[in-house]
């Protein structure tokens, strides 16, 4: 049965497992914001527009793959996708580092409260009826002792390094 379960696991496609690795992390995150009440910084939500456009080009280069004429459209997909989670990893490290301290907030992270510009008390209610978007530096949630800053890491890591490998299966198919 395992043997059967995992020559069935060998005949998917890679782009298609980058494809439903994606769309995992989008419904997590999704999950965490809407059901779990944790709104995202501003980094949280930059991090979340790569995994947005990620998507997209996973879902060309899986519906590439199924024309074995457009190799090299595939391959040149999956090269983009894997450099834009290379720079996904790149900004969660920054996350992880103004997390820890390591940066400074105010250049990278941009907090759009504006205590400065209350004048009046109007401007108090206003600005408390607007939704409070939280510091890059505070971390609310914690998965098994990790930020999810953090994980993200480890997720980017792991697309750009399958995505990698799919490249070279491609290229070596033709």
């Amino acid at each position: 049965m395992i043997k059967s379960l995992l020559s069935t696991l060998a005949n998917i496609p890679l782009p298609r497992i980058i494809l439903l690795n994606i769309s995992g992390v989008i419904v997590c995150f999704l999950m965490i914001q809407h059901v779990g009440g944790y709104p995202p910084c501003d980094l949280c939500i930059q991090e979340q527009k790569i995994y947005y456009f990620g998507f997209l080009i996973a879902l060309v280069a899986d519906l590439s793959t199924r024309n074995h004429n457009s190799y090299w459209s595939t391959r040149l997909l999956l090269m983009t996708l894997g450099l834009l989670m290379f720079f996904n990893m790149t900004i969660s490290v920054i996350h992880v580092g103004i997390e820890c301290g390591i940066w400074e907030k105010n250049a990278i992270c941009m907090n759009n409260s504006k205590i400065e510009s209350i004048t009046s008390t109007v401007d108090l209610l206003t600005q408390m009826e607007q939704e409070n978007i939280p510091s890059c530096n505070k971390t609310t949630l914690y998965v098994l002792g990790l930020s999810l800053a953090f994980w993200n890491i480890i997720v980017s890591f792991f697309l750009s390094f399958i995505t990698s490998i799919a490249m070279l299966k491609i290229s070596r198919k033709k």
